[in-house]
């Protein structure tokens, strides 16, 4: 989606903002009422008042800032490189992309094969819980990564899961890409989710998968959204590409915590990667986010 704004000193300033990692949330009657009834509704993650500039621009912006701005020129080219991800399984290989990196492969087997060399006298309590993801990008994600686009939105789901793995033996196993034509009209992330489930038909049939995972890079009201357990079945959600390195699983971990019920927990609580200041930098959950996970291991 291209907007019409103009870059400039602000522009740049923003660019400094996000590299310099000042995170100023806004804090207002919003904040108080994220924790409250979310369980019949769809939750939507808001942005940073500061620190988020670059985040919410649409990738045309984005492009369009980084002719006039080496920083961000640079950001871009870093957000672009395919680095290995962490599998939990030799089945989390069975659907890479067809031109998935074969020394990105190779990197992530010989990280697998050694991990399990070092654990294999320990034991899991509990069976392994396998949630297949059928993942849907837009066409401004498209664009952002070119031919890599499947590549990039699996790395994120693969990176996604590993708290859900390492704490709760629950596995997300990329099984379908599928692609959507985003409503380049709108920034509402309710509309754009529900947009997606009716284009690929997820609704009435969900071809075997069983969470939808939707990748946009337009602007958009909120970072991402995200259906809880009694709403609509609570298996899917939709998240805004973050230029920031290593800021998209994490959200991805966020936005799948909802569908298990975890709720936000505003933008100051407990250390838990559902509480927004600590979002970007926590792959862990409180006691009560933990528990929650457990109690609904077997949603999907």
């Amino acid at each position: 989606m291209i907007a019409n704004r103009k870059f400039g000193i602000g522009a740049l300033l923003a660019a400094m903002l996000l590299m310099s990692m000042v995170f100023v949330p806004a804090v207002n009657a919003a904040d108080n009422a994220a924790k409250e009834n979310q369980d019949d509704t769809s939750v939507g993650e808001p942005w940073f008042e500061k620190g988020d500039e670059l985040n919410r621009l649409s990738i045309d912006e984005l492009r369009a800032l980084a002719e006039q701005n080496e920083t961000v020129r640079k950001m871009i080219e870093e957000d672009l490189k395919i680095k290995p991800a962490q599998i939990e399984s030799l089945k989390d290989l069975e659907n890479l992309p067809d031109n998935y990196p074969e020394d990105i492969r190779k990197a992530e087997i010989e990280n697998f094969t050694s991990k399990n060399i070092n654990q294999q006298f320990s034991t899991k309590a509990t069976t392994t819980n396998t949630v297949d993801v059928w993942i849907v990008a837009d066409e401004e994600y498209r664009s952002t990564f070119g031919s890599n686009w499947q590549t990039q939105a699996y790395n994120t789901i693969e990176n996604a899961d590993n708290a859900f793995y390492n704490d709760h033996n629950i596995n997300f196993v990329v099984g379908k890409y599928s692609t959507w034509d985003s409503d380049d009209s709108t920034d509402n992330s309710s509309l754009l989710l529900a947009e997606a489930q009716s284009e690929t038909g997820w609704n009435s049939n969900h071809q075997g998968m069983d969470m939808l995972a939707i990748f946009t890079n337009q602007a958009m009201d909120h970072r991402g959204r995200s259906e809880s357990m009694n709403y609509n079945g609570g298996d899917a959600w939709i998240m805004k590409h973050q230029i920031t390195s290593g800021w998209d699983w994490h959200l991805a971990q966020h936005e799948a915590s909802h569908n298990y019920n975890c709720p936000d927990h505003g933008y100051f609580g407990p250390i838990c990667i559902m509480t927004y200041a600590n979002m970007m930098d926590e792959d862990n959950w409180c006691v009560d986010c933990d528990q929650t996970i457990e109690t609904n291991r077997n949603h999907f």
